[in-house]
């Protein structure tokens, strides 16, 4: 019961905090352009607005559309849950807290993205439904590979198992394969996380947010923030199998968390502002083959024994 209490008071600290760290992405980002920008708690008052608007749904949609925002974001909490961070060494609920667990979860919110797109009848949201599922395509091999090398070199697939095991030194940087498969890992966070030049803000609403187009009002509202809380999710995955260094005790665990998770956030606009421009096509064709190539490498040096 207590762990579940844990789970449940993680969730909302940072369905609390997430809207902050986006406003100072935004606000960072526009100070990198020369640009005066929204103050950082704008992303909060965006929220807020669109919670007081009512539903506006096409004529044409069926219920995936309709009860997909709620859907999304149940998933995108499900995956935070997933992540020990407050429960760190409650091994007991190995059952829930399993990258098999997060993988399917993984799976099922980008499969509930792609079908709520098509049903919505709008050919641009069809469209970023088609990219939301291409980008799968190239993440998801490349991080099935990492995880595999994790999971063999620990012998589990429990999170908080193999989060002590690197914390104690048992696996981690010493081993190259580990190492090596943290690179690839790194790179499927940051596609997860939805930036440059995996999207571009002028082609946001045809492309990225392109199966957002038809949603409106507390529906809008909830997409978006199951998006940032996806996101959080992906970065609190690498933490706690990369960088699982961390207090035991919960609360101190999720202030460290959170501020990890916040400066991963905002690094990332950065690269998202300084990094090359490419076409989307071109873009994933040529990194993606790099990180699953580093990924293969991982896992060959674990099969030799390295």
């Amino acid at each position: 019961m207590q762990t579940i209490l844990l789970m449940i008071l993680q969730v909302v600290v940072i369905v609390l905090v997430a809207p902050l760290f986006d406003g100072m992405a935004r606000k960072l980002r526009a100070k990198l352009q020369s640009k005066q920008g929204s103050d950082i708690f704008q992303t909060y008052r965006d929220i807020i607005k669109l919670f007081k608007r009512g539903r506006t749904v096409p004529e044409c949609s069926h219920w995936v559309f309709r009860w997909a925002p709620f859907f999304l974001f149940a998933t995108s909490a499900a995956i935070l849950a997933a992540i020990p961070i407050t429960y760190n060494q409650n091994m007991g609920y190995g059952a829930y807290s399993d990258i098999f667990v997060i993988i399917y979860l993984g799976a099922l919110l980008r499969f509930v993205f792609g079908a709520a797109s098509m049903d919505s009848g709008n050919p641009f949201a069809a469209t970023g439904g088609g990219r939301e599922q291409m980008l799968g395509v190239y993440v998801e091999p490349v991080m099935i590979m990492c995880l595999i090398v994790v999971m063999l070199a620990a012998g589990t697939s429990n999170l908080v198992t193999i989060q002590e095991l690197v914390k104690t030194g048992a696996i981690g940087y010493q081993i190259p394969s580990f190492a090596v498969a943290s690179i690839a890992f790194l790179w499927c966070m940051y596609v997860e996380t939805g930036r440059k030049p995996f999207d571009l803000a002028e082609a946001e609403q045809e492309l990225q947010e392109g199966l957002l187009g038809e949603y409106a009002g507390s529906d809008l509202g909830l997409v978006q923030a199951a998006l940032i809380l996806k996101q959080f999710a992906m970065i609190g995955l690498f933490l706690t199998i990369f960088e699982p260094w961390n207090f035991n005790n919960p609360i101190l665990a999720l202030i460290i968390f959170v501020l990890k998770a916040g400066v991963f956030y905002v690094a990332a606009v950065f690269i998202d502002n300084f990094g090359p421009r490419f076409r989307m096509t071109s873009s994933m064709r040529k990194n993606a083959l790099a990180a699953l190539a580093i990924s293969f490498i991982a896992l060959t040096l674990y099969v030799v024994g390295a």
